[in-house]
C-alpha cells in the first residue's frame, strides 16, 4: 500500500468525482483511477461505487476512509515538522470552532499569530460541537474549540478544559420583556432554536427542560435553523427569543442590536475545551497556536473572574 494510493482515494471522496480529483492532484484521470483500483485489489474490497450521480462509498470504503485520512494527514504533518525544524514556518492548520470561542479567543489571537507566521495558512470550519468532534476523529481537523457535554466519550481524544460558558436568554434591544427577571415572565413568548429537538445538549432541549422544571407548559418554539447566524439575525429583527451563550450579545457585530435577559432561574453551563486526537501530535506551529489560545483564554476568563 502506497501513500499515493491513499491520497488518490481521499481526494476522489473529497472532490466527489475522479475527474475533479484528477484536476486537484494534477494527474491524468486514468492514473488516478488505476491508483484507486490497485488499492481495492490489494485490500480485496470495493471502496467506491460510480453512478450517474457521482461516486459513493461502500461500507468498507466508509471504514477505510477514516484510517486513510488519518495516515495522509500524519504524513503531511511529518513533512511540515521537518520543514519547520529547518526554519520554514509554512503549511496549513485546519481547526474547528463554535461561535463563542471564535469571538472570545480566536479573533484576538489570530492577528498576533499571522504576524508571526505569515506563511502558515489557517482554515476555519464552523458547526455544532458534535459535528466538529467527528471531524477531529475523521482526521479532517487538527483541533477544535467548542463546548462539550460531561458525558462526551474521550477515549480517543485529548481534551484541554479552558473555561465555563453560561447560557443566557437573548433578545433584541428594546424588546418589551428585556427587563424580565423570571422565565415565568416569558411564558407567552415565541422562541428560536439553532438545533433540532431531541439532540443531546441542544439549546432546544435545555429550553424544554427549563420550562418543565418550573411547572410551565412547553415553550412556543416557532423556528429552528441550522445556523447560529440565522438565529441572531431573526432575533435582531423580531420579538422572538433564544437561549445561547450570553457573551454573544456582547460581540461587536451584535452588541448594538442584542441584549441578555437576566432571569433568576439557573441556565445551562458547559465547559469550552480545546480538543485534538490523542494519537496525532501537533506540528510546531500548530502547537504554538494552541498554546497562544490556551494562554489567552485562561488569562481573559481569570481577569473576568
Amino acid at each position: 500500500m502506497k501513500l499515493v494510493q491513499l491520497r488518490a482515494f481521499c481526494s476522489v471522496v473529497d472532490m466527489g468525482s475522479f475527474r475533479s480529483a484528477a484536476r486537484e492532484l494534477d494527474v491524468a484521470q486514468s492514473t488516478l483511477t488505476e491508483s484507486v483500483q490497485s488499492l481495492e485489489r490489494e485490500l480485496g474490497a470495493t471502496l467506491l461505487v460510480r453512478s450517474n450521480q457521482g461516486i459513493s462509498l461502500t461500507p468498507a470504503g466508509k471504514v477505510f476512509l477514516t484510517r486513510a485520512r488519518s495516515i495522509v494527514l500524519d504524513c503531511d504533518r511529518a513533512v511540515q515538522d521537518v520543514r519547520q525544524c529547518n526554519g520554514l514556518h509554512e503549511g496549513q492548520i485546519a481547526l474547528g470552532v463554535t461561535a463563542e470561542p471564535l469571538a472570545a479567543c480566536l479573533m484576538p489571537v489570530f492577528s498576533s499569530f499571522t504576524r508571526r507566521f505569515p506563511q502558515v495558512h489557517l482554515h476555519v470550519a464552523s458547526g455544532a460541537s458534535r459535528m466538529l468532534i467527528e471531524m477531529i476523529r475523521a482526521g479532517r481537523l487538527d483541533f477544535v474549540m467548542c463546548p462539550v457535554t460531561p458525558n462526551v466519550c474521550d477515549i480517543d481524544l485529548h481534551i484541554e478544559r479552558l473555561y465555563h460558558s453560561k447560557a443566557s436568554v437573548i433578545a433584541r434591544k428594546g424588546h418589551p420583556l428585556a427587563n424580565a427577571r423570571s422565565v415565568h415572565d416569558l411564558v407567552d413568548c415565541q422562541w428560536v432554536s439553532v438545533r433540532p429537538a431531541g439532540v443531546a445538549g441542544s439549546a432546544e432541549k435545555h429550553l424544554l427542560e427549563l420550562f418543565r422544571a418550573q411547572g410551565l407548559p412547553p415553550p412556543k418554539i416557532a423556528i429552528t435553523t441550522e445556523s447560529l447566524l440565522e438565529i441572531l439575525q431573526i432575533i435582531c429583527e423580531t420579538d422572538y427569543l433564544t437561549i445561547e451563550p450570553g457573551m454573544l450579545a456582547d460581540m461587536k457585530l451584535f452588541s448594538s442590536s442584542l441584549v441578555s435577559i437576566d432571569i433568576r432561574e439557573p441556565l445551562e453551563s458547559r465547559e469550552v475545551c480545546l480538543i485534538s486526537r490523542r494519537v496525532s501530535p501537533f506540528t510546531q506551529v500548530t502547537q504554538e497556536l494552541t498554546s497562544m489560545l490556551i494562554s489567552y483564554s485562561r488569562l481573559r476568563h481569570r481577569a473576568r473572574g
